[in-house]
């Protein structure tokens, strides 16, 4: 099963999503549009995306794109969409935020935390910080492809050096499309050819789009279910 959880499109890109291979997408908001509106429509998007799906198992998520001012704001910004998204994202770039973020358990994803950085924006404490909370480090191939060829080298050295942290540290690693347009897409199978590029093997890319999601829903599902700390309510 393989999974886009950085997506912005609407019914067309969800029906190619599927075509290409995917078996679900978190549909991912910017913070000041995430609200009743996109949740009704993407619910609406749900019922008759599934309805003429062939096996009906496409799975939609929603997501949030978070863009603190400062580590005290995104304390405040997860506070308010961690319950109302299934996949909380914090765009980093900035050194602190890129630590806020991997120090606080909340946070599913931390996106881009080498945006209009020379380096990859994670270090040794950041990447441990990371594998502590669980907190996911993107590798966004539209930030690569979108770059002017004369600096996609600055871009691959990046991902080439949250590769080696995560071998040592042991983070998860998630790769997305940021898919805007269809033209945005891959296969899965492109994109685990792609992420050889930049250090993965075929298993760890494949994990990156199939193992980091998943569990990252699966956590979402435990957090929905815990009443108070140390207490969760069990289905029967």
């Amino acid at each position: 099963m393989f999974f886009d959880f950085h997506f912005h499109g609407g019914r067309k890109l969800l029906m190619e999503a599927e075509r290409l291979g995917y078996s679900g997408v978190a549909v991912v908001k910017y913070m000041d549009d995430y609200n009743k509106e996109f949740l009704n429509h993407l619910m609406e998007l749900k019922e008759e995306f599934n309805e003429k799906s062939q096996d009906r198992s496409f799975m939609i998520y929603s997501g949030v794109e978070i863009t603190p001012k400062n580590p005290e704001d995104l304390k405040r910004k997860v506070q308010k969409f961690r319950k109302k998204a299934d996949v909380v994202m914090v765009k980093g770039g900035d050194l602190k935020i890129n630590r806020a973020a991997c120090e606080d358990p909340r946070i599913d994803v931390l996106s881009q935390p080498y945006k209009n950085r020379r380096d990859s924006g994670m270090n040794h404490v950041l990447a441990k910080k990371a594998a502590e909370n669980s907190v996911a480090v993107e590798i966004n191939l539209k930030y690569l492809l979108k770059t002017n060829p004369r600096n996609r080298y600055r871009v691959l050295n990046q991902f080439q050096q949250i590769v080696k942290l995560q071998r040592k540290f042991n983070f998860p690693i998630m790769t997305t499309s940021a898919a805007a347009s269809i033209y945005d897409l891959r296969t899965p199978q492109d994109v685990t050819a792609l992420s050889r590029c930049f250090g993965l093997t075929r298993e760890e890319a494949v994990e990156t789009i199939s193992k980091t999601p998943q569990e990252i829903i699966k956590r979402d599902e435990l957090r929905s279910s815990v009443v108070v700390e140390g207490v969760r309510t069990i289905s029967t």
